[in-house]
């Protein structure tokens, strides 16, 4: 999908249609699209990562845990249709607002 592309997501194809991903600060949006127009357009951030020693039963290793928010938006649309509606769902994200 050119439209995508120009808009810096890499496509590729997937079984009964495309996925496109982009990372941009922290932040990675990623659009699904079906042949019979079913689209999910996902945001998934980083909020909090903590890391740690740990010892388990003797056995010295790292612990770690990772905070994720994942927003998702979900319509029937078309092909034409998919860079307004990527461009705005982005476009939530400024100033670090959600719906």
């Amino acid at each position: 999908m050119e439209g995508l592309e120009a808009l810096g997501y890499e496509v590729s194809p997937i079984e009964g249609g495309f996925y496109g991903e982009k990372r941009r600060g922290g932040v990675v949006y990623q659009v699904f699209y079906s042949e019979k127009g079913d689209l999910r357009l996902r945001r998934k951030r980083l909020l909090k990562e903590e890391a740690r020693p740990l010892a388990l039963a003797g056995v010295e290793g790292e612990w770690a845990a990772r905070v994720e928010v994942e927003e998702n938006f979900f319509t029937v649309a078309n092909p034409e249709d998919l860079p307004s509606l990527v461009f705005a769902f982005e476009r939530l994200d400024l100033g670090g607002t959600s719906p």
